[in-house]
């Protein structure tokens, strides 16, 4: 008696496994069925309407059947080598879809080349390094939070004046993002210093290098005599919203940033980057500066608060420079038709507008948003 009921719950068992295995195999057919072979598909068909008769049938021997639709199944659909690997491509492939998908309509990372606008926003700073600079304590800190980096380039041999050079370094432009490559966040220069046979390298224009430290080495070092030591500091690096200006204009007094390519002047040395400057001028305006102050139609601009802090005269800001189409009280340019007048907070160190005219419409990216890195006072909401 007890061997009868048994067997009747091990004959259940057997029939509710093999209806999983035959639903189980029908749906991984129709999912999976055209990325394996015609004929393989057929017969794996063939075998799931085999085991779905002997189930309606209640033919005896039903684990045996369930056997052979599972040997079926691995050999039309036999388990992947590194299975973990595929699927970890494939969530490295999805997140780089958003990631890509996300700087292409809503935020784009942007590194500030140089020092326009400042002190609003820095560019890359270099200056003399002080003692506090090399401890080990600071060098640890200094680099993940402020964003600040330590050359010490000491002579590992005798060398001539003669032969201490500094030259830039040319690398490739990473396209997008203009000559300097994903929107100045990997540069296209640096400063090469060569000192005997040994060969420093800076990550700064040698422009920007020669501005800030003033190294023109004219004497000669013995080994162990210190050729430079610096700090730099990388420029401020922000997300900028491409987002906000496919739904309004750009307005007055925004930090924007655009591309320069069509830019048409002799002034514009540097086309076909992308420039970040404050938004002076929309069409229609008529603009001027005396004695520093800004004025728009007429009147000195009153908002929003970027150009007050620039007017100010105060706290590292030095109102605004005649210069270039502004180069006087009474020199006036007035805004045309999808025209935008761009002006540098640091006027008097300013390549903008003044000198190579109005920024075209359609070549407007988006507007400065917030800095991300490094975290000094500039970290937060761009204003």
């Amino acid at each position: 008696m007890l061997s009868w009921i048994f067997g009747k719950s091990e004959q259940r068992v057997e029939r509710a496994q093999l209806g999983d295995m035959i639903s189980f195999a029908w749906k991984r057919l129709r999912q999976d069925g055209d990325i394996i072979p015609e004929k393989r598909a057929k017969e794996f068909g063939c075998e799931i309407q085999k085991a779905q008769n002997a189930l309606t049938a209640n033919e005896p021997e039903l684990k045996k059947t369930g056997e052979r639709l599972a040997d079926a199944y691995q050999r039309s659909f036999p388990p992947q080598s590194y299975p973990s690997w595929r699927e970890n491509g494939d969530v490295i492939l999805v997140a780089l879809v958003v990631a890509m998908a996300v700087r292409a309509f809503f935020l784009q990372p942007f590194k500030i080349p140089t020092g326009s606008m400042q002190p609003t926003l820095n560019g890359i700073i270099v200056r003399a390094a002080t003692p506090q600079d090399n401890t080990w304590w600071n060098r640890a800190i200094s680099r993940p939070i402020f964003g600040e980096r330590v050359f010490r380039f000491v002579a590992e041999s005798d060398c001539a004046a003669d032969s201490v050079r500094v030259r830039a370094v040319k690398f490739p432009p990473l396209h997008y993002g203009g000559s300097h490559g994903f929107f100045n966040i990997f540069p296209s220069e640096a400063t090469e210093i060569s000192a005997g046979s040994a060969t420093y390298t800076l990550p700064v224009e040698l422009a920007k290098f020669q501005q800030d430290m003033h190294f023109f080495p004219s004497q000669p070092f013995r080994k162990g005599d210190v050729i430079l030591n610096c700090v730099i500091q990388t420029g401020d690096q922000l997300f900028v919203d491409r987002f906000t200006y496919n739904f309004r204009k750009p307005a007055r007094g925004d930090v924007f940033v655009f591309e320069t390519k069509d830019i048409i002047s002799e002034q514009m040395t540097h086309r076909g980057d992308f420039f970040i400057k404050r938004l002076a001028g929309v069409p229609g305006d008529t603009l001027r500066i005396e004695e520093g102050d800004l004025y728009i139609n007429g009147s000195v601009v009153k908002t929003p608060p970027g150009f007050l802090r620039v007017m100010s005269m105060q706290d590292g800001y030095h109102g605004y420079a005649n210069r270039g189409s502004l180069g006087d009280a009474k020199q006036a340019v007035t805004m045309q038709k999808l025209e935008y007048f761009a002006l540098g907070d640091n006027s008097y160190n300013s390549l903008d507008s003044r000198y190579w005219g109005p920024v075209p419409y359609h070549a407007i990216v988006g507007r400065g948003f917030f800095v991300y890195w490094p975290f000094t006072r500039h970290y937060g909401r761009v204003e």
